[in-house]
């Protein structure tokens, strides 16, 4: 044979020396002591005990979500109920019940309700109520405290009025100044 003939080098001979480097040189000197020392690092009891924590941390969080969701109706039964007491102790005529329609039961600031004429003897009726009046009970931040509030809102969409639903409330809803009552009005009517 002579010198200059080289031998040829197919598909199947590249394919075997590229599979001869990958089984030969990256696995065991490089992908293996990657593999033992994620193995060891996992193996360790500070990673062991993090994970655990973290798994904890998640289980009690997705809990906490469960059960807000599910006591949601609950709740909203519970803050009807107060708001209620509270339009009976200010002898008003309003009573506020779950919205007939529940796409917009609650929001994050607050929830809605239908306003209702109340039905109870003593408490007197008055006929100026249009229908489709609803009330949004938020948290109003004032003065550095949050007192309930509930807004009344005309079938138009326009806020009525705020209501306090707390003794301090009423005090401090009293020295609101008018531009923080219209931006509270602005928020409420563009939510609606």
């Amino acid at each position: 044979m002579s010198d200059d003939k080289k031998p040829v080098l197919s598909a199947e001979t590249e394919d075997i020396g590229l599979r001869a480097v990958w089984t030969k040189v990256i696995v065991p000197k490089i992908i293996g002591p990657l593999v033992r020392r994620l193995l060891k690092l996992l193996d360790s009891v500070i990673v062991r005990d993090t994970i655990k924590f973290f798994g904890w941390i998640a289980s009690i969080l997705i809990i906490a979500g469960l059960c807000w969701t599910l006591t949601q109706p609950v709740r909203n039964r519970f803050l009807i109920r107060a708001v209620n007491r509270v339009f009976e102790q200010y002898g008003d005529f309003r009573r506020v019940a779950e919205l007939s329609f529940p796409e917009k039961g609650s929001s994050l600031i607050g929830s809605w309700h239908t306003v209702i004429k109340a039905r109870q003897p003593g408490i007197p009726s008055n006929d100026d109520l249009p229908e489709g009046t609803k009330a949004f009970i938020f948290s109003f931040v004032a003065e550095g405290t949050f007192f309930p509030c509930a807004a009344i809102i005309d079938p138009m969409g326009k806020v009525q009025e705020f209501i306090p639903l707390n003794g301090h409330g009423k005090k401090i809803l009293a020295r609101i100044s008018p531009g923080i009552l219209k931006l509270y009005t602005r928020r409420i009517e563009g939510a609606e």
